[in-house]
């Protein structure tokens, strides 16, 4: 009976450690989906146009028409086919980095450019006193970040911020292809203002036609909930055939059923504790706390089935003892 037990208790931890392998496979995905994209989303279209206009005459024209509304342009440049300017009026989606950080808002209102590189991003970088500095003609831009290194995605390209009052907006837009992320309704009335036709990049293209890549995840994250559940319900029978041997009745078996189901769910609640340190310690999340809740809730799960089964089978034992009674 007590291999039977224990047998049944490593179930959970197995349990929890499917869990969260399978959310860190769905995140990762999703990450070197974002990644793929740049930090972009589904929305996003591009356009080329031949006009004269600076960078930085865009921008301000996009503050004062569009200042209500999120945007996120990247300037691929038709030159440097490595070099990719980032600008938003936003907080920009994090992305996975290895060291450093990606871009925030204040990056693009100074007059100071950042650069975050590719892993494999083939650049001159300068480093000076632990600081390293992409170094492009007579212009040193610091950098801030580099991404994870995805063998899945390209990852030799580099990325510098843009703003109005920044050396990278002084170019003129007809050397880039610009990138656009907003809603339709924006993208398509800042092409119109430029008479430009609007395509749709690859990587988007791409992201439609492998959107349910995640859901073999998902069924396998499913599949770790119901075999914990079921473990659950096998351990609260164990549990009340294991109570009757005892032969003790009324506050004394109750008081031992508690006392045991208590010990049982505590186990578990361990379980799930250490597969959320080694989980943390060995897979990539975007944000741990999607771990930390995942895991508490299957836990709770767990819990609420064994109590129910375990209720369940206290009450048919009570109807049966007074029909016993009875008779």
């Amino acid at each position: 009976m007590n291999f039977k037990r224990i047998f049944l208790l490593l179930v959970p931890l197995i349990m929890f450690l499917g869990i969260g392998t399978m959310i860190s496979n769905i995140q990762s995905d999703y990450a070197d989906e974002v990644l793929e994209a740049h930090g972009l989303t589904n929305n996003t279209r591009y356009f080329r146009t031949d006009s004269d206009e600076s960078i930085s005459s865009f921008l301000r024209y996009l503050n004062k028409n569009y200042a209500h509304h999120q945007i996120q342009l990247h300037f691929d440049s038709n030159y440097e086919k490595k070099q990719v300017l980032v600008w938003t009026n936003h907080m920009v989606k994090s992305l996975p980095t290895e060291t450093g950080r990606y871009f925030s808002p204040d990056d693009f209102k100074g007059k100071v450019s950042f650069a975050v590189l590719g892993p494999t991003a083939k650049i001159n970088v300068l480093e000076v006193q632990n600081n390293k500095y992409v170094v492009l003609g007579r212009n040193y831009y610091s950098v801030i970040g580099t991404f994870k290194n995805y063998p899945q995605v390209e990852m030799d390209k580099y990325y510098l911020s843009t703003g109005v009052d920044q050396l990278t907006a002084q170019d003129q837009l007809r050397n880039y292809r610009i990138v656009i992320d907003s809603t339709p309704y924006v993208i398509n009335k800042i092409a119109k203002h430029y008479h430009a036709k609007l395509h749709i990049p690859s990587f988007v293209q791409e992201h439609h036609r492998d959107r349910l890549s995640v859901l073999p995840n998902i069924l396998m994250l499913v599949a770790c909930v119901i075999i914990g559940i079921l473990s659950n319900v096998v351990l609260a029978i164990l549990m009340k055939r294991q109570a009757r041997l005892t032969y003790l009745r009324g506050d004394l078996l109750r008081n031992w059923v508690i006392n045991r189901s208590a010990r049982t769910l505590m186990v578990e609640g361990v379980c799930a504790f250490l597969a959320y340190i080694f989980l943390r310690c060995h897979a990539f999340y975007s944000a741990y706390s999607s771990l930390s809740i995942a895991l508490f809730i299957a836990w709770l799960m767990n819990v609420i089935a064994f109590c129910i089964m375990l209720y369940h089978l206290m009450r048919k034992d009570k109807k049966v003892v007074k029909t016993t009674r009875r008779i």
